[in-house]
């Protein structure tokens, strides 16, 4: 059966036994069924192909591969896709699955938080209704239940955590070769599953990321329970997008900016909505924590400018104003210029620390989760090739990379 799935998946044999770190050749003997599956691998392989483990360990051959392969490999034959997106979505699985498994460990992080506000935000919502009435309607819901409604500043500061703490799985991470902008499946044990969100960092800004999040937040609320995976790619047109993208924009601007917010800003720095120059537009979006396009359909939609003044404010460049503003416009370069040496030597090396590479397939793994991992195998909370497990090192790689950083006892 594992045969069957593979080729459904239209993964090959060798990316699969990399992301495995197992040798080519013990793969291959459980393909042909020369050798069981060993019970270690198990997890791993199903949270990477997506399938139930009695299917996988099933030496019966289905007589029709969409039985037995889930829909999203189907998904993943989108002709937008090559095999490097393929090789992405798995990889993202293999680490959403690591860092699962080490939030459960360790915080006892499950999905009943994000059940709980799924339902919140669904009950309010019209399944009948236009898709964008949904999104908005949904918007209005989700920021009440995170007790985000009389707020009059952008959320972008606190959304991650916010999210993380209701059993959210997000992880950000630069994939060049890839053209998705994000995705959406569920991970983890069908007792754990919960959803994850990757957003695609690579030439991608922080504001633009923060609606990317919102956009999949929306499908995972709801469509996973019906779609295995949500794709979207750089680049995508309005035109034509289909009923679930229609409502995951409409959800994300108005998650992002309600017209409260504008109000406040107008308040705020007193603004004309019908002279707006290029510093008043960096205003607003560094106070919102929204892209220009963002903040300024949020306008449009809430009637404070019309049409042509959208066009026209579209077109004015922000860029200079806004690193005056915030931030979270700088360049990396610049970024790190205005930081003390120590902090900069710091952040060179968890930039170095967190590349891993899987086979032929390098991947940077979230900031956030290599901290937790360092700082869990220091106080000896897991063991280092436990560490090297959840960072999908080699524990070679793992010991030669962080040996100063570990306890003599831990290294």
């Amino acid at each position: 059966m594992l045969k069957q799935i593979l080729e459904a998946t239209r993964l090959d044999p060798a990316f699969c036994a990399e992301a495995l770190r197992v040798p080519l050749r013990d793969f291959q003997d459980w393909l042909d069924q020369k050798q069981p599956l060993p019970r270690y691998v198990v997890p791993e392989l199903c949270n990477i192909l997506g399938v139930d483990p009695s299917k996988l360990a099933s030496r019966v051959a289905a007589s029709n591969a969409a039985l037995i392969a889930p829909a999203v490999w189907f998904k993943l034959r989108d002709e937008r896709l090559k095999d490097a997106d393929r090789r992405t979505v798995a990889l993202i699985r293999r680490l959403g699955y690591a860092v699962s498994q080490f939030e459960r460990m360790s915080e006892g992080q499950g999905s009943a938080a994000w059940n709980a506000l799924s339902q919140a935000v669904l009950g309010r919502v019209d399944r009948s209704a236009p898709p964008a009435d949904q999104g908005q309607n949904a918007a209005i819901a989700f920021r009440a239940a995170l007790e985000l409604d009389h707020g009059q500043k952008g959320i972008g500061e606190i959304l991650r955590p916010l999210l993380r703490r209701r059993g959210l799985l997000l992880i950000e991470s630069p994939v060049s070769k890839s053209g998705l902008e994000g995705c959406t499946f569920a991970v983890g044990a069908r007792e754990f599953e919960r959803p994850c969100v990757f957003v695609n960092t690579f030439r991608s800004t922080w504001f633009r990321r923060n609606e990317i999040i919102l956009h999949e937040v929306c499908h995972a609320i709801f469509d996973l329970a019906n779609d295995q995976v949500s794709l979207d790619f750089r680049g995508s047109p309005d035109e034509g997008e289909d009923f679930a993208e229609v409502r995951a924009r409409f959800f994300a601007q108005n998650v992002l900016v309600p017209k409260s917010v504008l109000v406040h800003c107008q308040n705020r720095f007193g603004l004309r909505w019908h002279e707006l120059t290029a510093e008043n537009i960096a205003q607003l979006i560094a106070e919102t924590h929204a892209e220009q396009r963002t903040v300024l359909r949020a306008a449009l939609a809430a009637g404070l400018i019309d049409q042509p003044l959208f066009e026209s404010y579209l077109k004015f460049d922000c860029a200079s104003h806004l690193k005056d503003l915030s931030e979270r416009a700088l360049m990396t370069h610049e970024f790190l210029s205005k930081l003390p040496q120590q902090k900069r030597e710091e952040i060179a090396f968890l930039n170095k620390a967190r590349k891993t590479t899987l086979g032929r397939s390098d991947l940077r793994l979230p900031i956030s989760h290599v901290q937790r991992v360092l700082t869990a195998v220091g106080n000896q909370e897991i063991s280092p090739r436990k560490g090297a497990e959840l960072l999908l090192m080699d524990p070679f790689v793992f010991e030669e990379r962080f040996r100063d950083l570990l306890p003599e006892r831990a290294a």
